[in-house]
């Protein structure tokens, strides 16, 4: 075991501890509003930006750039809401356990995609070579390498077939 793989040990059981604090509710709700954030706020910015540099005189690139974090923080802040009150419903049925026990599983199963994306990415890399033993050498590295490459894999497909 070397340096990278207690990297990978301690960022797993960061994201447990965030699942088991933030519970299942939360986390879902953050999630679903970061992607529908992130539609809505590239869907409809375009009138909305015309529209506020017609009503302000700003510049069309700034007014761009403001309905973007607009739309999206707003969308964020109405899931959060969402999430706190569901979660606190949870917590009435005396299911607040049970939602943080979900919350760190479900988390864990985050930190495992995001680790394979950027370990993925990292394997595509030309990384310095002082880290480059570090890399190769880690025992914890090929699966996630892997899941990483097939969740690239399944994307492209994916995304080739909806275009």
């Amino acid at each position: 075991m070397n340096g990278l793989d207690i990297a990978i040990l301690i960022i797993l059981a960061l994201f447990v501890i965030k699942g088991a604090l933030r519970g299942l509710i939360k986390e879902l709700c953050s999630l679903i509003g970061l992607v529908v954030a992130a539609g809505i706020a590239f869907h409809f910015y375009t009138p909305l930006a015309h529209k506020l540099a017609d009503m302000s005189q700003l510049p069309l690139q700034l007014c761009v750039i403001v309905t973007l974090v607009l739309l999206f923080v707003a969308t964020m802040i109405i899931f959060t809401v969402i999430g706190v009150v569901l979660s606190r419903f949870i917590r009435l049925l005396f299911l607040g356990g049970f939602n943080r026990v979900l919350g760190a599983l479900f988390s864990l199963l985050q930190g495992t995609f995001v680790l394979a994306l950027v370990l993925y990415g990292l394997s595509l890399a030309h990384l310095p070579s002082a880290v480059k033993p570090q890399f190769r050498k880690s025992q914890l590295r090929p699966p996630f390498v892997e899941l990483g490459e097939s969740m690239v894999k399944l994307s492209v497909r994916y995304l080739d077939k909806v275009s």
